[in-house]
């Protein structure tokens, strides 16, 4: 410490800490029955006649801290008390030390830091402290604290003494709060669980939840199928709007304590326990649903819109073989059924034998596929480095019974687990190359396989006759593999990739970021573009976790050698934050919504993204 005159009120409360210290020290060691071998008055520090290094490390030996001090002039030296030799984990008097050692025992990453403190307190002529991290001979790291003082002789400075302690367990409980708060501001809501616009829970939430009650209680769901009159005079706005004010009313009727959510687009899931003495039977909550549905008027944009509904009611027990997605496929069922019968509810006592199930399913892909129940939408993306439409996105919409084209990502569900869902590629790889084939290959184009298909070893085949029969140009063409995480096999993954790369095309990856194994698809699958899941997109701008995960993501793609598109951009706040990430390419609402596809020479369109998507859909009505 400072030898003044007048002491700084710093050097004052540091000289009554030590000898506060010292005394309370000494005092336990009597009450204890210690044997003092060498007992010293305790003098205040800045009052003792010795030089002052000696008065610092006896205040600090006494208050069991360390010390190291550097003196200038003739007698110049830098030398450690024994405590701070321990410290720096070497047994006192084992180790010379000099400049050169003392920094080689500091962590290197810390090396400079320190150097700039002690440099500053010796220039301005103040007292300092430091947090470091030494390297002890065994490898072990320790943090230590140190308070950096100037000594003066006559007034002169002439060195720096450091006071020092180990306060490893200190700074690794105060790394650990600040690694708590850190998660407990990046956790947020897992909006995945959600659907964006009926606000309720999503199709594989729902059937987790149906697992979980026929692993224990049992139950009773019903599905809940409803289509509007006249949907040819909807929007998509209308649809939105529509699905909202159901998804309201549904919640109204079942109450906040039931279970519900929304598992296709027009169709509602309803979880319930079993029965109690006195509550409403599923059959009668079943028959209110569906009455009350059908006699409501919704209203969207002073237009009154009635909706067809109709709904199927399956009861399992606890100890069923059934899964949660077979319960719900059953429901959709029963409602489908209820429907051609013209009968409001259908009533399952017990789930479908499982071979029936899957037969019924794979049924419907068929036909669905056989009759053309599809149709394919365009949905533009925007180029950020451009501030353009550059592209397009083929979406698959699947027509209902009324011929109302839908959303398909029941319907797509049902096909992956059936396995079913390589007719349905099948389909789309024909038809878009077909109409790539009669347009204006203007630019370029991407067709969507699920990562379930390319387990098929005759798919490359498929695709190189289909691109030859239709006259569409391999480098005009990226293949997009969606859902990586149900690629069933890598090595045939792998050789669709490379084949599909041979002949001149490209290849994307799809949901990017929520796969098991997405990360490792970059290592050894030769990706050109990679789609951020719109889980990571929805809520940007309101959470600093999906703002890491987002920019590390841009980041690592980029040092990859990827390009990297955003999908589910809401809002201009989003496509600004997107933009300073280093994005290439954006898409969602805000860039357009999708609209029947209309191919022409006379109107082209510079690049087109076929899709057969799985993710969690915006709208409940299509």
């Amino acid at each position: 410490m400072a030898e003044t005159s007048q002491p700084s009120p710093l050097e004052l409360a540091r000289a009554r800490r030590v000898a506060r210290a010292a005394q309370g020290e000494y005092d336990l060691a009597v009450a204890n029955g210690y044997s003092i071998i060498v007992a010293s008055d305790l003098v205040d520090p800045l009052t003792s006649v010795v030089d002052e290094a000696t008065r610092v490390a006896r205040a600090a030996q006494l208050a069991k801290l360390g010390t190291i001090t550097w003196t200038i002039g003739d007698s110049g030296r830098l030398s450690w008390s024994d405590e701070m030799a321990m410290i720096f984990g070497h047994a006192p008097r084992t180790l010379r030390l000099t400049p050169e050692t003392l920094a080689r025992l500091v962590h290197h990453a810390d090396v400079d830091r320190v150097s700039e403190v002690v440099r500053t307190a010796w220039q301005q002529r103040r007292p300092d402290e430091v947090t470091f991290r030494v390297i002890q001979p065994s490898g072990a790291v320790r943090h230590v604290h140190c308070h950096i003082e100037i000594l003066t002789a006559d007034g002169t400075p002439s060195g720096i003494i450091a006071t020092g302690a180990d306060v490893t367990a200190l700074e690794l409980a105060r790394q650990e709060r600040r690694r708590l708060a850190t998660r407990t501001d990046m956790v947020c809501a897992d909006l995945g669980a959600l659907d964006i616009v009926s606000g309720l829970p999503t199709r594989s939430w729902l059937t987790d939840e149906v697992d979980r009650a026929r692993r224990t209680t049992g139950g009773a769901l019903i599905v809940v199928a409803t289509e509007p009159r006249l949907p040819e005079a909807l929007t998509n706005e209308n649809r939105d709007r529509l699905t909202a004010d159901v998804a309201r009313l549904l919640r109204t009727i079942v109450g906040d304590e039931v279970t519900c959510g929304l598992v296709g687009s027009g169709l509602w899931g309803v979880l319930l326990a079993p029965t109690a003495e006195h509550a409403e039977p599923p059959e009668t909550l079943a028959a209110r649903i569906v009455d009350t549905f059908r006699s409501h008027l919704f209203s969207v944009q002073q237009r009154t819109v009635r909706l067809n509904t109709f709904a199927g009611l399956v009861l399992f027990g606890s100890d069923i073989v059934a899964t949660g997605f077979d319960l719900l496929i059953d429901g959709e069922h029963a409602a489908r059924e209820a429907r051609r019968n013209n009968v409001p509810t259908r009533v399952l006592i017990e789930p479908a034998a499982t071979d029936d199930r899957t037969e019924k399913c794979r049924s419907q892909v068929r036909q669905a596929v056989s009759t053309n129940r599809f149709a394919l939408y365009a949905q533009p993306i925007v180029d950020l480095r451009l501030n353009e439409v550059t592209r397009h996105e083929i979406l698959l919409r699947v027509r209902s019974d009324t011929g109302e084209s839908v959303a398909p990502w029941a319907f797509l569900d049902m096909a992956e687990r059936v396995g079913e869902i390589l007719t349905v590629d099948k389909w789309v790889i024909d038809h878009a190359l077909e109409l790539i084939g009669r347009g204006a290959q203007t630019s370029h184009y991407q067709v969507n396989i699920s990562g379930k298909s390319l387990a098929d070893p005759g798919l490359l085949t498929y695709v190189t006759e289909a691109i030859r029969r239709h006259g569409v140009k391999p480098e005009c063409l990226t293949f997009e593999i969606t859902e990586t995480a149900l690629i069933e096999n890598r090595n045939e993954a792998l050789a669709f990739a490379t084949g599909i790369r041979e002949i001149g095309c490209h290849l994307a990856l799809d949901d990017f970021g929520t796969g098991y194994g997405a990360l490792a698809h970059l290592k050894y699958l030769p990706v050109d573009l990679v789609k951020i899941d719109g889980v990571f997109i929805v809520d940007l701008c309101r959470s600093p976790a999906d703002q890491a995960v987002v920019s590390k993501l841009v980041e690592l793609c980029q040092t990859l050698g990827i390009r990297v598109a955003a999908e589910y951009v809401q809002d201009e706040e989003t496509l600004d934050f997107l933009k300073s990430c280093g994005v290439d390419f954006a898409q969602g609402y805000k860039t357009g919504r999708p609209e029947p596809l209309d191919i022409s020479p006379e109107k082209a369109v510079r690049t087109i993204e076929f899709e057969l998507r799985l993710p969690p859909q915006h709208s409940a009505m299509g």
